[in-house]
């Protein structure tokens, strides 16, 4: 017999016999070693909301329906439970702090925003409703009026409609003080690109076989494959091409520091984006991080990854490896995020029988030495059919169409829309 179910027993003994205030007590120090155990979080939001005390009731309430989240009756206590509170005058400070320690409380950041909206804190609000609506859709509420308490419909309702507008107008500040430092003129194609991402105008793409999957940047010219042109360092980069080559195959007979592309996902996950054999990496920067111990390993390589367009972007860019592709390997057709950067790929070690395909352009094979540049939104796939591995050093780099200004407004816009999403991020499941 576990030492919970002595508690329990004499919890409901004392429940039933009347003794409520017992009751409580012994369930709350069953709580102390199973603080999700339903029926104690059940008698105790009740015991609280009959006793007046509703931050209380609303605490075990929250912590019952992250437990169990279909609990009708816990999801109708709740609401009468915050219906109470938030007409003290310290109902703000009380739902802060639930929020502050349980983030999956939905419900009471919903009324805590609110609270924000009606004392003038609009920002607070907007990221408060929009916090909690996320929270809510990731447990699947609030997606439909099935999914919405009907004592709740009309303030959900509210807090979409405020954070939609409100998340459009904590942008469009950030546009509007670009357009302040660079003109609005420089700036066209950066309000037309916000404006498609914020649904504001239809999106609609120079080349339909283009489909980034965060942001389209409109007004380039269609290029799947950069003409050479357009990369005026390509002549240099390839005569550093041999020392990158002798740095390379030094990584390669050391491996310490070699590792799966998709690193970060579950071999289950990787499998679903490569077949065969392993895409494994060498990684000198991922999402705006540098590894300063590569880039030492290899000087050459960092030397002339230094004097290149990388796209950097707190959190996001560049992205650049040696990308290592193991005889077999076959790296499923994907997409990329955006079109504001190309990906510059230097041919080290090619065997036959590999290339790059981007569906409905047509195959570009590698060539030792030589680099080129492509624009990853259109599908595209990979494979080594050969019995080496491939080698080839992978760049972000900016999409050379872009110019300056555009380049620093897009950067500081796409660092807003991070923070704003960090900051409105869901509470993840238990």
């Amino acid at each position: 017999m576990s030492d919970v179910e002595p508690l329990l027993a004499s919890a409901r003994q004392l429940r039933e016999s009347g003794h409520a205030d017992a009751a409580a007590a012994t369930y709350a120090l069953l709580l102390k070693s199973r603080p999700t155990q339903p029926e104690a979080l059940s008698f105790l939001a009740g015991h609280a909301l009959r006793c007046g005390e509703f931050a209380v009731a609303i605490g075990h309430g929250e912590r019952l329906i992250d437990a169990d989240p279909n609990n009708a009756l816990a999801h109708a206590e709740l609401g009468t439970a915050l219906r109470e509170l938030v007409k003290s005058a310290s109902a703000e400070d009380a739902l802060a702090a639930i929020v502050r320690t349980q983030p999956h409380a939905y419900t009471s950041a919903l009324h805590h925003a609110h609270l924000l909206e009606r004392r003038g804190d609009s920002r607070g609000a907007v990221l408060g409703y929009l916090r909690s609506i996320k929270t809510a859709q990731l447990r699947g509420f609030w997606l439909a009026e099935d999914s919405t308490p009907p004592w709740l419909m009309d303030l959900v309702r509210h807090a979409m409609k405020v954070a939609h507008a409100g998340r459009r107008g904590l942008l469009h500040e950030v546009l509007d003080g670009l357009v302040a430092r660079y003109g609005r003129d420089d700036l066209q194609r950066v309000e037309q690109c916000l404006a498609m991402y914020l649904g504001e105008i239809p999106t609609t793409y120079a080349d339909p076989r283009q489909k980034p999957s965060f942001l389209y940047f409109p007004g380039l010219p269609v290029a799947p494959v950069f003409e050479r042109g357009s990369l005026p360092f390509a002549d240099w980069y390839e005569e550093r091409a041999p020392a990158i080559r002798e740095e390379m195959l030094a990584v390669l007979a050391d491996a310490s520091a070699i590792q799966p592309f998709h690193h970060s996902l579950t071999e289950e996950q990787r499998e679903s984006l490569t077949r065969g054999a392993a895409w494994d990496a060498y990684f000198f920067d991922r999402d705006g991080i540098r590894f300063d111990e590569r880039h030492a390993a290899c000087p050459v390589t960092s030397a002339t990854l230094a004097d290149l367009p990388l796209d950097h972007i707190r959190d996001h860019g560049p992205e650049v490896c040696f990308s290592i592709m193991r005889p077999g390997a076959h790296i499923l057709a994907h997409r990329g995020v955006t079109n504001i950067r190309s990906v510059l790929h230097l041919g080290l070690v090619i065997p036959d029988d590999c290339a790059l395909n981007l569906t409905e352009v047509g195959e570009v094979g590698w060539q030792e030495g030589r680099c080129f540049a492509f624009d990853d939104t259109y599908e595209h796939e990979a494979w080594n059919r050969s019995g080496r591995t491939r080698v080839i050093l992978l760049a972000d780099i900016w999409n050379p169409c872009l110019d300056a200004a555009e380049r620093a407004a897009v950067t500081d816009l796409i660092v807003a829309i991070g923070d704003l999403n960090q900051a409105t991020a869901a509470a993840p499941l238990a």
